[in-house]
């Protein structure tokens, strides 16, 4: 039992790495590190946080920038749902690992692509794009 539970949080830490990347990402890693090391030490009141960073955005009137936040939302409430109720309170440095390896692992599988430009190609022409999801 003690290994499942074991690879239940490991698989919720990932999860919540996952969430950190789409929060942190504004065509390029948007490092708001504050959240980030909430979200690792102290799960619960570090999704709190980043729903509230995400929530609060004001959404813009049209374009790449108003797509890619409703794609973040969309995103963010999939991957929640696989998360287990309540949240662990907190996690110690070891159990970290599996955050740093979802946040990771999303960006280069999912966001990297989107901001990285072609040659000839502006950012904004890549923003346009929206990015794909991951099972996690």
């Amino acid at each position: 039992m003690l290994q499942r539970d074991n690879h239940s949080f490991a698989r919720s830490m990932y999860l919540l790495g996952q969430i950190g990347a789409i929060v942190c990402h504004e065509r390029g890693p948007k490092a708001d590190t504050s959240i980030l090391t909430h979200m690792a030490s102290h799960p619960a009141e570090g999704f709190w946080l980043a729903m509230s960073d995400i929530n609060g955005a004001r959404t813009p009137t049209r374009g790449g920038a108003r797509a890619l936040l409703q794609w973040k939302r969309k995103e963010i409430a999939r991957l929640a749902r696989m998360l287990p109720h309540p949240l662990p309170e907190s996690a110690s440095a070891q159990t970290q690992m599996p955050f740093w390896a979802g946040y990771c692992q999303y960006w280069d599988d999912v966001l990297k692509a989107h901001v990285d430009t072609e040659p000839g190609r502006s950012a904004r022409q890549t923003g346009d794009q929206q990015p794909r999801h991951v099972n996690a």
